[in-house]
């Protein structure tokens, strides 16, 4: 998705970038090709020459850092198709809802293998294992997830982030996380089958007063969280690239 993508560029909005499309120019090598040529002129479209030349060379140098700062966080779903083997699909849990509450887990998974990291105990490798993908999926990581580790871990902030709570609300899907998973089909096991964000406070109250039982849910509990957001961030970001009109998807980076 990211060779078609053009709004990272000064100026550049969905409207201009899907003229842009429409005008031959499909990828970063045709738009170079055809500017060569003299179509696109104009200072913005100089500006954007600039810009699409070192996308070239920070996507061959897997430079993320790149384009995370030159996406809008609307657009950062983008990412996925050329940096999903880098992602990291984060969940958090807390001792609850409000800015004073503390993070007591943290479920991290690449896709194949899942981490967890439990307060009081190894909370703290948190950072040094998310050094590891700078690319960051939650769901409602803008608004939770992300403040409570950046305030936990004195201002960690990954490379890049996509929340994918917005990009299913653009495609259609409202709600909360469970809802959505079992819209997709994504339904729980058995035995976390109806337990809730509530139910993960009162499971760490429960494993603090010593019941092991209760940590082992809770744990379970945020690795399903996790691991769901892979299979969840490979639909809504290639469903919604459809829904933009990105040019044959077969052919993106």
């Amino acid at each position: 998705m990211l060779r078609h993508t053009f709004v990272h560029g000064p100026g550049i909005g969905t409207t201009t970038e899907r003229t842009i499309w429409q005008a031959g120019a499909r990828t970063w090598d045709q738009y170079l090709d055809r500017h060569q040529r003299g179509h696109f002129g104009g200072r913005r479209h100089e500006q954007l020459v600039s810009v699409i030349q070192k996308s070239c060379g920070a996507l061959e140098a897997r430079d993320l850092s790149f384009f995370g700062d030159r996406l809008a966080s609307c657009d950062q779903w983008r990412l996925y198709d050329s940096f999903a083997d880098r992602a990291a699909y984060v969940d958090v849990e807390t001792t609850g809802f409000g800015a004073a509450a503390d993070v007591t887990v943290i479920a991290l998974s690449d896709g194949h293998e899942t981490q967890t990291f439990v307060r009081g105990q190894n909370l703290h490798e948190f950072p040094a294992a998310a050094t590891r993908h700078p690319l960051v999926v939650t769901f409602n990581g803008a608004q939770f997830d992300l403040p409570f580790l950046e305030r936990t871990f004195g201002g960690w902030r990954p490379t890049a982030h996509i929340d994918l709570r917005f990009v299913l609300q653009r495609i259609g899907y409202a709600g909360g996380l469970k809802a959505i998973l079992h819209e997709v089909g994504l339904r729980p096991p058995a035995h976390l089958s109806g337990v809730t964000g509530i139910d993960a406070v009162r499971l760490w109250q429960r494993y603090e007063r010593g019941s092991r039982v209760a940590l082992t849910l809770l744990l379970d509990y945020a690795r399903h969280d996790a691991e769901c957001l892979a299979p969840l961030a490979a639909y809504s970001t290639r469903e919604m690239a459809r829904r933009l009109g990105f040019p044959s998807l077969a052919n993106a980076a």
